[in-house]
């Protein structure tokens, strides 16, 4: 198979399982208080939010910075590898351009829509950028001795009202964002989405954990306004295609 149509079968099977999740009831529900009936959250706990939807982030961010709004603390091995890969990008070798999964967090910053489906024992996010997925199951354990993946492993859980993602056991692939900021096989992140008052605005964080690449824990924040008018449209990656 030539690496063209390798492409455009990953691209018709991920479009495949969005259409299929997509006409599920659940995205009738889309905003339907997370206490009630239905196959979105039949078997959530009570009093959760729902945050089934579309979702955009309202700032996309090229580079990520801390909260603080600093730059993030890179050991001299960090400094190293973003340097190399700041080289990389000049030279038109960012990964996304080679059409390879963008990893988290960097699909979290990005200018396309999403859309989040969430159910009793799972919370699933469908990306419009090179048609990726993620399903995320309530109180899975994380097996430290897993297989690194492109979006890592994951699990779910509420503290309160926030919806918190823990991910680990990541390949070395990606990069954390358009900048070019390196990590490494160690590297652990943990999500936190809060939803708004009126439910049209997510306000997240990310924490970023690598002690390989970063001298200290360190977070990012992001806002995620509601959209839904949107449409996910057809994404097509090519040789040749930047973002």
């Amino acid at each position: 198979m030539t690496r063209s149509s390798l492409m455009n079968t990953l691209a018709l099977t991920a479009a495949a399982v969005g259409l299929a999740l997509a006409a599920a009831p659940a995205l009738a529900a889309d905003t339907a208080p997370a206490t009630a009936g239905g196959a979105v959250i039949h078997d959530a706990p009570k009093g959760v939010p729902n945050f089934t939807g579309k979702w955009i982030n309202a700032t996309p961010e090229a580079a990520l910075k801390t909260t603080a709004g600093g730059a993030p603390p890179l050991t001299a091995k960090g400094k190293e590898a973003f340097a190399a890969h700041k080289a990389e990008k000049a030279a038109g070798k960012d990964p996304d351009s080679n059409c390879f999964m963008q990893g988290e967090p960097r699909l979290l910053f990005t200018k396309y829509p999403f859309l989040i489906m969430q159910y009793g024992k799972h919370v699933d996010f469908l990306h419009q950028a090179n048609h990726t997925f993620r399903i995320t199951y309530f109180d899975d354990k994380l097996d430290p001795d897993a297989d690194p993946i492109w979006l890592g492993h994951t699990t779910a859980k509420w503290q309160g009202k926030t919806l918190v993602i823990d991910a680990g056991n990541y390949n070395a692939e990606t990069w954390l964002d358009y900048a070019g900021l390196p990590h490494g096989e160690k590297l652990a992140t943990e999500e936190r989405y809060t939803l708004s008052a009126d439910g049209k605005t997510i306000n997240g964080a990310v924490k970023i954990t690598d002690p390989e690449y970063y001298s200290t824990p360190w977070t990012a924040a992001f806002t995620l306004k509601k959209e839904p008018g949107y449409s996910l449209e057809q994404y097509a990656c090519m040789a040749d295609h930047h973002m």
